[in-house]
């Protein structure tokens, strides 16, 4: 399913538009189909204890009108051996599935409402 950026991700602002494709129920992929990048993302229902908030301008881009139209993920980097793998709490990408407008937005550590990487993976 193609997505329109409607707020560039960190190090894509180029990118105009990502195929999303879901790998299974913790990973996803977004591929450009012009330039080939190609992310992993996981699903933030796999994390627990996160909370954030997006600012009116953020939804206003991407044109929410009900929580329940968008998908939350974090960009996952594989790296060998895993675990040297990362995943970026700091930078959600979302994607409304109503319109199919996606984008990245930069959080700040005290705007996540998290305690320990225990409590998010582990709940």
């Amino acid at each position: 399913m193609e997505y329109e950026v409607a707020v560039p991700l960190a190090g894509f602002e180029s990118e105009c538009t990502f195929v999303y494709e879901k790998i299974d129920n913790f990973f996803s992929s977004i591929k450009s189909e012009s330039s080939g990048i190609e992310l992993r993302m996981m699903n933030f229902d796999s994390l627990k204890n996160i909370d954030f908030d997006l600012p009116d301008w953020f939804i206003e881009q991407l044109d929410i009108k009900d929580v329940n139209d968008i998908s939350v993920y974090f960009i996952f980097v594989l790296q060998s051996p895993a675990t040297n793998s990362v995943v970026n709490l700091f930078a959600p990408v979302i994607l409304n599935n109503k319109n199919h407008k996606m984008g990245q937005i930069q959080l700040k550590l005290d705007e996540v409402k998290l305690e320990t990487l225990e409590n998010i993976l582990c709940g």
